[in-house]
């Protein structure tokens, strides 16, 4: 019995899986299976009601003609070579823009906290801390638009499923600002430093893109 089922099985494994295909496969196998426990009774071996029973059945191509399925040519695989080629350059250029934002963000803390030392000039504290800002915002934005069309693309391409994790940025983000608003109220209301503690927010923002960034990154190795 186990030859017929697997012989139905083989059979309809080619065709395609909509409803009234599935009931006839049920139908089929149970119809086969009450003929063979009759065969069996009327006194016919094991392999004789096989025998028969096959043979009733026919072939595949036999079913798809009763059933008014023809085959579709099978469409001839994309090559994709290309693509990852470029993504491939791409992760390179966008690990060492990554790297070249963060280094910026750096820079602009420092250029800061040097340039309202010696200058005591509001206006030249916030150049120097907010055109390095500007910058690594700007890398941030465009590589990583251009990195979610890559990933994007990829997962169209080899159909991968969006992961349901939240990630390592995410518990970051989660705890990094919280943090921020304890700090800059210990900074208003203890310090009077209401200005410029404002700018631990967006270094606040600026780190968790940059972690995102990176976990991203490293994601695709």
């Amino acid at each position: 019995m186990n030859t017929i089922r697997n012989y139905i099985n083989a059979m309809f494994s080619s065709l395609p899986k909509t409803p009234e295909i599935l009931r006839l496969q049920a139908e089929m196998m149970e119809n086969m299976e009450d003929k063979y426990h009759d065969l069996i009774r009327e006194g016919k071996s094991e392999h004789e009601a096989v025998g028969i029973i096959l043979a009733d059945i026919g072939s595949a191509e036999n079913l798809k003609a009763e059933l008014g399925i023809t085959d579709v040519a099978p469409q001839p695989t994309q090559d994709h070579s290309a693509f990852l080629t470029q993504r491939a350059a791409f992760q390179r250029k966008f690990a060492i823009a990554i790297a070249s934002g963060v280094v910026l963000c750096i820079c602009a803390i420092i250029a800061g906290a040097v340039c309202d030392a010696f200058t005591h000039n509001d206006t030249y504290t916030c150049l120097a801390f907010f055109v390095p800002i500007a910058a690594a915002v700007a890398i941030f934005v465009y590589f990583g638009i251009r990195e979610d069309w890559y990933e994007n693309r990829y997962k169209e391409i080899y159909h991968e499923a969006e992961p349901e994790s939240k990630g390592f940025s995410d518990a970051i983000a989660a705890i990094i600002f919280p943090l921020a608003v304890v700090i800059y109220l210990i900074l208003g209301f203890v310090f009077d430093l209401w200005h410029p503690g404002w700018i631990i927010f967006p270094i606040c923002g600026l780190i968790v893109a940059a972690v995102e960034a990176y976990e991203k990154l490293k994601a695709r190795q």
